[in-house]
């Protein structure tokens, strides 16, 4: 019966706000939640409540109807609630993260359990989470490619620098008797070891190709594994190589788990960028976290 509840508060608050982003930052929640609010209740209704436009959601007559008859006795329940519970500080806003999940694990995951406001994590490529940040979908993402928008902003944060590792059992034999200038035969060594990436960041080892040999890879991954710390675990317990960035490798380096192999003929580079909408409810939460993100990095930026 209290999620039944949820839903109706949420759509008095769609109703008078006329969107669902607004709905999200009054009630503290995200929007896709706000959403999963609404879905249920038509559900629940049998009738569409609003219809949904570009940038506004307009009441059905059912919807108006609806109001009408709940109003009064939610802002009744609502005066009640205010007056009796305990100031505690219990309401805690709700911000939306995006960003890849070596980061995460990396940089944010443990400062988690010291937060004092609720997080919602979206993992994905860059693309993805930039039309999240669009829609409203997140709050804060961290990226390597932003896009131009009036209602977003992008400050660049920290660069990675692409690089060919190998684990510590590999076979270099064959790689230390190859003229670092002969790029043919680079490439025929590299083409018959066994190499590691992950099935959501393909591009990386694309763009390092590229970049250093003007082509795409002419072989296939042997191993696709979830994210990039699978690549380091599974690196450090034998061989085979592997395109990662530097920045999640250095505590392997430190161990000698895995080591650089080659750094290409030119240096590749990404930029990455938080994004952020220009105005936000949530600004000293989303500056905790940004800044949380920058010390994090400038530790493992020392550690190299």
């Amino acid at each position: 019966m209290n999620e039944n509840l949820e839903w109706f508060r949420t759509f008095k608050v769609i109703y008078e706000t006329g969107t669902l982003s607004g709905a999200a930052k009054q009630l503290f929640v995200s929007q896709p939640g706000v959403g999963i609010h609404l879905n249920s209740l038509e559900a629940y209704t049998g009738y569409p409540l609003f219809e949904r436009k570009a940038r506004k959601m307009v009441p059905t007559e059912r919807g108006h109807l609806l109001y009408q008859q709940m109003q009064h006795s939610l802002n009744v329940l609502e005066d009640i609630q205010g007056r009796f519970r305990r100031k505690s500080g219990s309401d805690r806003p709700t911000v939306g993260v995006g960003m890849c999940v070596e980061t995460f694990q990396q940089a944010l995951e443990k400062h988690i359990p010291f937060l004092d406001f609720n997080l919602i994590m979206q993992f994905g490529e860059s693309d993805k989470l930039a039309e999240l940040l669009e829609n409203g979908g997140t709050d804060v993402i961290l990226t390597s490619k932003p896009k131009i928008d009036n209602n977003l902003v992008y400050e660049a944060f920290t660069t990675e620098t692409l690089m060919v590792v190998c684990g510590k059992n590999t076979d270099l034999a064959g790689w230390e008797s190859i003229n670092p200038k002969e790029g043919d035969a680079m490439r025929n060594w590299f083409q018959e070891q066994i190499w590691y990436n992950t099935a959501s960041d393909m591009k990386l080892l694309n763009q390092f190709w590229e970049v250093n040999f003007g082509i795409m890879p002419e072989f296939v991954p042997n191993y696709i594994v979830p994210n990039k710390f699978s690549i380091i675990r599974c690196l450090s317990l034998g061989r085979g190589l592997a395109v990662l960035p530097d920045f999640i490798c250095n505590e392997a380096f430190e161990k000698d788990e895995i080591r650089i192999l080659w750094r290409g003929f030119k240096d590749v580079k990404n930029t990455l960028y938080f994004g952020r909408r220009k105005k936000s409810l949530y600004k000293e939460q989303i500056d905790f976290l940004t800044q949380t993100l920058i010390a994090e990095y400038v530790k493992l930026d020392g550690e190299k």
